[in-house]
């Protein structure tokens, strides 16, 4: 190295001679600019490169110098100059002055905006760090030239030390410290806390700061809890992308009456209660604080988690609690309490040490009021109180009338208008005003009035003194005590005539003497009748009929329009007059009967243990099967006979009352409800308490368990299961006898060893009581003997109780329901023994058909069910895809292309379906209303589409209102068309209908889609969902039966058809190929998913059989019956027992239904319908003579065809 020093200053003369020699003259006398340097500058390694704004080098990288020119003063050699890198931080320059008369030059240092000048001597250095990094510097000596390079600039691009100063509008400012540089930029949420480069442009590249960002402003949170906690809520946390760099020192300084303390985060805090703190976060960051908002706080104690516990009365309210301070302020202890109910303040008392209550008295009965409740803190925070409210109603109590005064005014001679001033209160719900007319405490007239205590009584006795009695009874069944007051009416002023007086004389004296007449007439017929009667009429003799014969019996009963049925029936007494009916008719007793014609005999009349007079109820105690006193006939009762209704059942020990009535049907009051609603849970009848412990709604029928207690005995409460049967038409008898079958089998396994009579009543206690009471013993004779006596038992049922069994339609359901048990029996399996019974059903005996085909075959094929003549009919043969499945005219699905609206109704207005002879003008489709599980018409079935039906299709879906569409198969099934695609991708257009697919969504199963048909001549848009289910294609069954089961699951839900009628008004439209093979085993699931939802009960066989009865080919063979078995139990595993019964609904044309059980077992050909038409007249007559009449007999109007055989008042 030191040779290499000594040689520089010869190497370097020799540069500049060499040098010298290039210059031309132009070159010694011009000004020459510095170059671009993004042009000239080269690299360390003395490499031309072009300066990239996105090179970066290390600060250690040398100087570059450029070449350039430098000015020449006027001699020739007489100074020169260089530049030369020394170093990393600096840059030396090499004069040669060899004209004496000049020794001192100026040396300048240019940038592109300023011209410094620099001290100098014969070599001279300028500190790099003088300079600004990726800036473009140059060097110019007077009188001097330059040699080699001039132009030169520091490659240094990222910052090794810097600072941070915050500003005030949410910025900071990064300062580079070596080189002068500054950078300010906004403080946000994204680069709260993280390190990030900040970039400052220069003019050869761009010079990066990796800074630290401060977090935005912080915000402080606390729990409302002592001690408190105080928590960073902003601060920025550590992230998938971003790590977190907020680990700075954070402290919260709160100031309280001029005392200052602080807090770290997490910290316990002990604050004083119901004091203001004034706290401020503080974040340090290069060693600066960044600073929250102010956040003021005061912990206040509540009172909120105490758990109360009221004891509430008509009158006061009694409010116990555990002294507890609520979450905030533990520790702290309660000096005392009070408390106020609306305006009546309480007394309040600390029982112990952790227990404390208020009683608030002299409160109004059934008033809610708004409760508080004050806890006082005496500590040395000083006096403070926390509160806690709450709402409470006082219970009923008796009315209260705001005077105990009647006004009595007479509107004439024999008419008083009643009056009294309202109640002060009614202390419960608003209720009515019962005004009672006592005649010598008689009660001759009651009158009600919800609206105002208002009455009007007329048509008086003359010269009568009256007493009114008025009482109000409150909706919660309290009723206040009476007032009374005394009237007497006038006489009757017009009888003073003397005409008059002289014509009634006259008129008086003939008219006793016809009386008098009359009177020996009656004794004698009464003494001829009694002589008569003593011994009654003989019977008819009716031979008992065997199990195998019943059909046969009925068959020619029911030939020549039912007239063995009619003399039979007629031949049985209506009343045995040698049993007397004194205590019935006494005056006492006759405002308890409904009837004055239907009433109890004297020697089997229940008798109330009540001693006295007053032991009178109209029921007869009745025999059943080879069992005394089974059964209680009882009237419906009245609203003045509750209490003695419920006195009977539980003097007779009754655990089970069978109701076969509405309270209310055809607007006529039927019977009163002797039960609470569920709204009110329990009612009192003086000494009785009646609860309801439950209510459950089948389709048929209601079941209700009622707690029965009476309060004047010591014995425990008793449980009183009440069915109602709902399905008994206004007028006739139910359709299908299967229902009162079912109706048999529930009241029956309610029954139990110890239970007293059960008790049956419809309205009169006569018709339907009678009806159900022989069904029950004459199934349990033909168990027992083989063979039953229906006419004896009637008979016996009348000697018992007068018109048991009123009309000849109730006698024949008896004949038919008995055929229903013995051709089918009982097929309803619970679920509970669903899989022990189905292993049963399927077991075979050798070569024997198991138990499972034996019922498949007693299935009826309905042949000549029904007429098909609009199906059949040659303009509409060709919109049938399948000649032998035709719907039946009675229940054929109907629309009119001229009608634009909704053809539905309510399924409750049509329980009927409409007569086999349809309207003209009416459309035909090849589609059935079928009956569900919980109301008719709730389905139908329909064939998939056919080109020239497609309008029709959807035109029946609009009118009908579907939500639902459940489709079977596929378009195309091997090779044949199963379905005209009604849809596609766009919308299509079939005559006046539109259809367009909105929604596809596919399943492993089915494929749903969401469809909006439109009619072109209504604005209104019909959305429907269909399911398509594809695991059909191609095969007899699904493989698997709980794929079908699974979209039946998902359709329930999705269309929100629940275990009740909700929803059910609206029918499902379901279709495959034919209408039938397919679509008949869904209807048949979906209904027996329903009975086994709601009543955990199923009846396959019912089910297809009522199927059958609704379209031609449903379950046709044993595959698809033993299908829907094995469906259920892959349904419902062994360890589910939860599931509901089918519902049988019917038409009212008994008779067409029990023929069809008279004809041939099923076999697995569809139903032959060629001689439909011509069995449709001798069908009409039939259904003439069966179809029911009105139930209970019509008073004004008694039908001809209905041999009621009983009094014109049972209305039963």
């Amino acid at each position: 190295m030191a040779r290499f020093f000594a040689l520089g200053p010869l190497v370097l003369v020799l540069c500049l001679v060499l040098y010298n020699s290039t210059l031309t003259p132009a070159q010694t006398t011009e000004d020459i600019s510095p170059t671009n340097t993004s042009e000239q500058d080269t690299n360390a390694n003395g490499t031309g490169s072009s300066d990239s704004p996105t090179t970066t080098q290390p600060p250690s990288t040398p100087p570059v110098v450029s070449t350039g020119t430098g000015k020449t003063g006027p001699g020739k050699d007489s100074c020169r100059y260089q530049l030369i890198a020394k170093g990393n931080e600096e840059i030396s320059i090499m004069m040669n002055i060899s004209d004496s008369k000049r020794q001192k030059h100026t040396i300048w240092l240019l940038d592109k905006d300023h011209k410094e000048e620099i001290p100098v001597s014969n070599e001279s250095t300028i500190p790099l760090k003088l300079l600004k990094p990726c800036t473009n510097y140059s060097v110019e000596v007077d009188e001097c030239t330059l040699l080699g390079e001039n132009h030169f600039n520091l490659k240094v691009s990222r910052s090794e030390n810097h600072s941070a100063e915050l500003m005030g509008d949410g910025q900071v400012c990064f300062k580079d410290s070596k080189w002068n540089l500054t950078k300010c930029v906004n403080i946000t949420t994204e680069d709260s806390c993280v390190e990030k480069p900040i970039d400052i442009n220069l003019e050869t590249c761009i010079y990066t700061m990796n800074v630290l960002m401060p977090p935005v402003k912080p915000e402080i949170t606390y729990s409302e809890t002592i001690p408190t906690k105080f928590v960073w809520k902003n601060k920025i946390q550590k992230s998938a992308n971003v790590a977190s760099k907020c680990n700075g020192t954070f402290e919260v300084s709160c100031t309280y009456d001029n005392a200052q303390n602080t807090y770290g985060l997490g910290e316990n805090v002990y604050f004083v209660p119901f004091k203001m703190y004034n706290c401020t976060g503080k974040y340090k960051y290069y060693n600066k604080f960044i600073n929250s908002s102010h956040k003021m706080i005061n912990i206040s104690c509540d009172w909120k988690n105490v758990t109360l516990e009221e004891k509430v009365n008509n009158d006061s309210i009694v409010i116990s609690w555990t002294q507890y301070p609520g979450d905030k302020c533990p520790g702290i202890t309660w000096e005392g309490f009070s408390g106020i109910c609306g305006d009546k303040h309480g007394e309040c008392h600390t029982l112990n040490a952790s227990t404390a209550n208020c009683t608030f008295n002299s409160l109004s009965a059934y008033t809610e009021y708004n409760c508080k409740l004050s806890a006082q803190i005496n500590q040395s925070i000083g006096q403070h109180s926390v509160n806690t409210s709450f709402k409470h109603r006082t219970l009923p109590y008796i009315p209260i009338f705001k005077e105990k005064r009647i006004s009595v005014s007479g509107t004439s001679h024999n008419s008083f208008s009643v009056t009294c001033n309202e109640l002060v209160d009614w202390n419960g719900e608003k209720g009515i005003y019962i005004a009672k007319l006592k005649n010598k405490n008689t009660i001759e007239d009651t009158k009600r009035n919800k609206h105002e205590c208002s009455f009007l009584f007329g048509n008086l006795y003359y010269h009568t003194n009256y007493t009114f009695e008025i009482t109000a009874e409150n909706g919660n069944g309290f009723t206040s005590s009476p007032i009374k007051t005394h009237k007497s009416t006038s006489y009757n002023d017009k009888a003073v005539i003397g005409f008059l007086v002289f014509l009634i004389i006259l008129t008086s004296v003939a008219l006793l003497f016809v009386l008098y007449k009359l009177f020996l007439l009656k004794r004698k017929r009464n003494a001829e009748d009694e002589q008569i009667l003593l011994t009654p009429a003989p019977l008819r003799r009716v031979e008992p009929i065997p199990a195998a014969g019943l059909v046969e019996a009925y068959k020619n009963k029911i030939a020549d329009e039912g007239r063995l049925f009619m003399d039979e029936f007629q031949s049985i007494p209506r009343i045995f007059s040698n049993y007397t009916i004194k205590e019935a008719k006494k005056p006492d007793n006759q405002y308890k009967n409904r009837y004055v014609d239907i009433l109890p005999y004297d020697y089997n009349r229940v008798t109330l243990s009540t001693g006295g007079e007053d032991n009178y109820i109209n029921a007869s105690f009745i025999e059943g099967y080879r069992e005394a006193k089974k059964y209680i006939a009882a009237q419906g009762p009245k609203d003045e006979t509750v209490v003695d209704f419920w006195r009977m059942v539980w003097e007779q020990k009754s655990s089970i009352i069978v109701m076969v009535t509405r309270c209310e049907e055809g607007n006529k009051i039927k019977c009163a409800q002797y039960w609470p609603s569920p709204d009110r849970e329990a009612e009192i009848f003086d000494e009785f308490v009646v609860q309801l412990r439950s209510e459950e709604h089948c389709p048929d029928y209601i079941i209700r368990r009622l707690i029965l207690t009476n309060k004047q005995e010591k014995a425990s409460e008793r449980e009183v299961t009440h069915i109602q049967f709902i399905s008994w038409p206004d007028h006739g008898v139910p359709g299908d006898p299967s229902l009162l079958l079912k109706l048999r089998r529930r009241v029956n396994s309610f029954k139990n060893f110890f239970s007293g009579p059960v008790v049956v009543h419809c309205s009169a206690g006569v018709g339907r009581t009678g009806t159900y009471m022989g069904i029950d013993a004459m199934i349990e004779s033909l168990e027992a003997e083989g063979r039953v006596d229906i006419y004896g038992f009637v008979a016996k049922l009348r000697r018992q109780r007068c018109l048991m069994v009123q009309v000849e339609t109730q006698y024949i359901l008896i004949h038919t329901a008995l055929i229903e048990y013995n051709q089918f029996g009982d097929t309803e399996i619970p679920l509970s023994e669903f899989h022990s019974v189905l292993k049963t059903l399927r077991q075979k005996n050798g070569s024997n058909n198991s138990s499972l085909e034996l019922e498949f075959q007693k299935l009826p094929k309905f042949k000549k069910w029904r007429t098909n003549n609009t199906g059949s009919s040659e303009e509409n043969k060709k919109k049938n895809r399948d000649s032998a499945v035709i719907p039946y005219d009675f229940n054929r699905v109907i629309f009119r292309l001229d009608i634009e609206g909704n053809q539905t109704s309510d399924p409750e207005d049509e329980d009927e379906y409409t007569s086999d002879e349809e309207d003209e003008s009416d459309e035909y489709i090849n589609a059935s209303f079928i009956d569900g599980y919980w109301c008719n018409k709730s389905l139908i079935a329909a064939q998939g589409p056919l080109p020239n039906t497609v309008e029709e299709f959807l035109l029946m879906l609009y009118q009908q209102q579907t939500k639902t569409l459940v489709m079977l198969t596929d378009c195309q099934e091997d090779g044949k068309d199963f379905c005209f695609q009604y849809w596609g991708d766009e919308k299509k257009t079939y005559g006046d209908m539109e259809i367009e697919v909105k929604k596809t969504e596919s399943f492993p199963t089915y494929v749903r889609r969401h469809l909006e048909i439109q009619s072109l001549k209504k604005k209104e848009v019909l959305e429907v969902d269909q399911y398509q289910f594809l695991k059909w294609k191609g095969r007899e069954l699904p493989e698997d039966p709980q794929e079908l089961i699974e979209m039946a699951r998902i359709i329930r839900e999705n269309g929100k058809y629940d275990n009740s009628k909700m929803n059910r008004n609206v029918p499902i439209v379901v279709h495959c190929h034919n209408g039938s093979s397919r679509t008949g085993i869904f209807c048949a699931l979906w209904n027996l998913l329903d009975s086994a939802y709601t009543e955990k009960l199923v009846d396959v066989l019912q089910v297809v059989k009522n199927l059958r009865k609704m379209r031609q080919g449903i379950v046709e063979t044993i595959e698809q019956y033993q299908f829907l078995y094995a469906a259920l139990e892959g349904a419902f595993p062994v360890q589910n027992g939860a599931v509901k019964t089918p519902s049988a609904k019917d038409t009212a044309q008994v008779i067409n239904e029990t023929t069809a059980l008279l004809t041939e077992p099923n076999s697995t050909s569809g139903a032959d319908q060629k001689e439909a038409g011509e069995s449709s007249e001798r069908e009409a007559k039939e259904s003439s003579t069966a179809e029911a009449p009105p139930a209970e007999g019509d008073r004004e109007k008694p039908s001809p065809e209905a041999q009621t055989n009983g009094p014109a008042g049972g209305d039963d």
